[in-house]
């Protein structure tokens, strides 16, 4: 994409290839635009940004969202506090269950994916699924193809239908040694990691 600056309105995409970073907006311009850090360095756009309209889906901007919790450090536990930590027995599945209509009801079609190791989620990102008692994350590594440099954890609760930008979506974590036999969509967004000469 050849951009060296001003407000994109009229970016056509079908296909996302690799991830960005909404860094900020700003409402009171004409068009009220959205900031985003592209990860191809500071020789590129506004010194490594570019400004898009918002609201209308430029570059495919909101056809792949994703948010991020950030935090420290957890407290300290008081010393007469036991903690317990349960891990699942065996590998576990991460199984996504997205619905063309609201509510997780209709038109649903599941995906598995491994947890615990590097699989491949779109274009050049590659990705570290877990999960804990009551959230799945995903470590996405934007920048490389075998799950090496840095990383962004986004999280999504479990067991909890979500509003999804083309109907409704819920995850589950599965025992791979317990678990029924899942249809798996073969449009999937997550592929096994198979090398980092790898092409999707």
């Amino acid at each position: 994409m050849s951009y060296t600056g001003g407000v994109l309105t009229n970016c056509v995409s079908d296909q996302l290839d690799h991830g960005v970073v909404l860094v900020g907006y700003n409402d009171s311009s004409n068009p009220p635009y959205w900031i985003i850090k592209n990860s191809w360095g500071a020789d590129w756009g506004e010194e490594g940004y570019i400004r898009i309209q918002k609201g209308t889906n430029q570059c495919l901007v909101n056809s792949y969202a994703c948010s991020a919790v950030v935090g420290g450090p957890a407290p300290t536990p008081n010393p007469s506090t036991t903690t317990t930590t349960t891990s699942a027995p065996g590998p576990s599945l991460l199984v996504q269950q997205l619905c063309s209509g609201p509510g997780c009801t209709t038109g649903c079609v599941n995906s598995s994916f491994p947890t615990g190791q590097c699989v491949q989620a779109f274009g050049r990102v590659s990705a570290i699924l877990t999960c804990d008692a009551t959230s799945a994350v995903e470590k996405l590594f934007p920048l490389s193809t075998d799950c090496t440099g840095p990383s962004l954890p986004v999280s999504v609760p479990l067991n909890k239908c979500l509003s999804f930008f083309i109907g409704s979506v819920e995850f589950f974590c599965v025992s791979s040694a317990t678990a029924r036999p899942i249809e798996v969509d073969k449009l999937s967004r997550y592929q096994p990691y198979q090398g980092s000469h790898r092409r999707l």
